[in-house]
């Protein structure tokens, strides 16, 4: 039985307005809220303003109360029935955030820690450089604790910092929307190269890899490009991201093509030994999935529960990761709230990784700090 449910407007890191939800049950309050994403893929699921769901929470309230479900699949199958497949009706920042809280009243328990992927350079819409590619990210694969990845992650940042401000000043250690750093360079090497410095002043050459998400629908224009002042068609394209890849390693690319190129990413993922993540292509939809899967265009997911908008349909993505024997990674977005869930939701599913941004901005931190807390608690 939901026994309440309330609403309030809150802040998210991107000095919007968000929703967060309080849901009583078994006589307790539990808490959740929903980030907002600025590279949005065009099939997420509906998010309306804070205002808008302010105004639908009433009759959404209506519906919740001194309602009862047997467990989370009810629950999120009545959430999708009332509010629209594409949880057009009420949004989803509602629907979401009920069914997180929901899924929190259920106790769940953490079963293993994720290896973080920590976002060190912002690009694209994160920043206001000349970087096309959003995301330019470390991952401390090699160290077996929790603790000791994020070690290194803060070495490798600090380190990172002092190289910017070296060689450009001041105002280049100022940060984008998700805590890396905003310089103001020109190129995809030249980032890559720059982490690459860093990651051997430290002495963890070998024990850190790089990944990307190009985020390439914001660079993609008429059939082309336009990255690192060029404007490539799209075999010449792919050719670049290949030869990028070799080059300097990559663990993972995410987002490499135009989001409806399936055919695209298929031609890369046969061109290089990386991941290739798909976040915007597939928007952690089950139907979108199972397309990139017959197709063969990625060999893993972004998963983000609000570009879906149920625990369930969040966990049936995964779950389809498990049995094509794909990697998944659990997502924050770069309008954030302080919100820790989805570093419980990593353990509680064993997932591989976690990417929440840089070791910077406490709407990041309070994910990795979680999992430290959590790492404590397994031992």
């Amino acid at each position: 039985m939901i026994d309440d449910i309330r609403a309030r407007k809150i802040i998210n890191s991107r000095a919007k307005w968000a929703i967060e939800i309080e849901l009583k049950r078994k006589g307790k309050w539990f808490r959740a809220s929903v980030p907002a994403g600025k590279s949005r893929g065009k099939n997420e699921a509906v998010q309306i303003s804070a205002e808008q769901s302010m105004k639908k929470f009433i009759e959404f309230k209506s519906i919740i109360k001194h309602h009862e479900f047997q467990n989370q699949e009810e629950l999120d199958n009545f959430l999708i029935e009332s509010g629209g497949k594409n949880k057009e009706k009420f949004g989803v920042d509602l629907i979401l955030a009920t069914s997180i809280a929901y899924f929190q009243s259920e106790q769940q328990k953490a079963i293993s820690l994720p290896t973080p992927m920590l976002n060190i350079i912002n690009g694209g819409m994160h920043a206001g450089n000349d970087l096309s590619i959003q995301e330019f990210m470390i991952v401390p694969l090699k160290a077996e604790k929790f603790s000791d990845k994020i070690q290194i992650a803060l070495d490798v940042y600090d380190a990172l910092k002092k190289i910017l401000e070296k060689k450009y000043g001041s105002s280049a250690i100022n940060v984008g929307d998700e805590g890396g750093f905003a310089p103001p360079l020109k190129t995809t090497e030249e980032a890559l190269m720059l982490i690459e410095k860093a990651i051997e002043e430290v002495g963890r050459k070998g024990e850190v890899s790089i990944a990307l998400d190009c985020a390439a629908s914001s660079y993609f224009n008429e059939g082309e490009y336009s990255i690192d002042s060029w404007k490539l068609s799209i075999e010449d394209y792919i050719d670049y991201i290949s030869e990028i890849s070799k080059k300097f390693n990559l663990f993972s690319i995410e987002d490499p093509l135009h989001e409806e190129n399936f055919n695209g990413f298929s031609q890369l993922l046969r061109k290089t030994k990386s991941l290739i993540v798909g976040d915007d292509i597939t928007v952690t939809n089950l139907e979108l999935i199972e397309q990139a899967h017959k197709l063969k265009s990625i060999n893993a997911l972004l998963v983000k529960p609000n570009q879906i908008g149920t625990i369930t349909e969040t966990l049936n993505a995964i779950n389809f990761c498990r049995k094509a024997g794909w990697s998944w990674i659990i997502s924050h977005r770069s309008g954030e709230t302080e919100s820790s869930f989805i570093a419980d939701f990593a353990a509680i599913t064993e997932s591989p990784f976690i990417k929440a941004g840089a070791p910077a901005r406490s709407e990041r931190t309070a994910k990795y700090n979680q999992l430290l807390r959590i790492e404590e608690s397994l031992e």
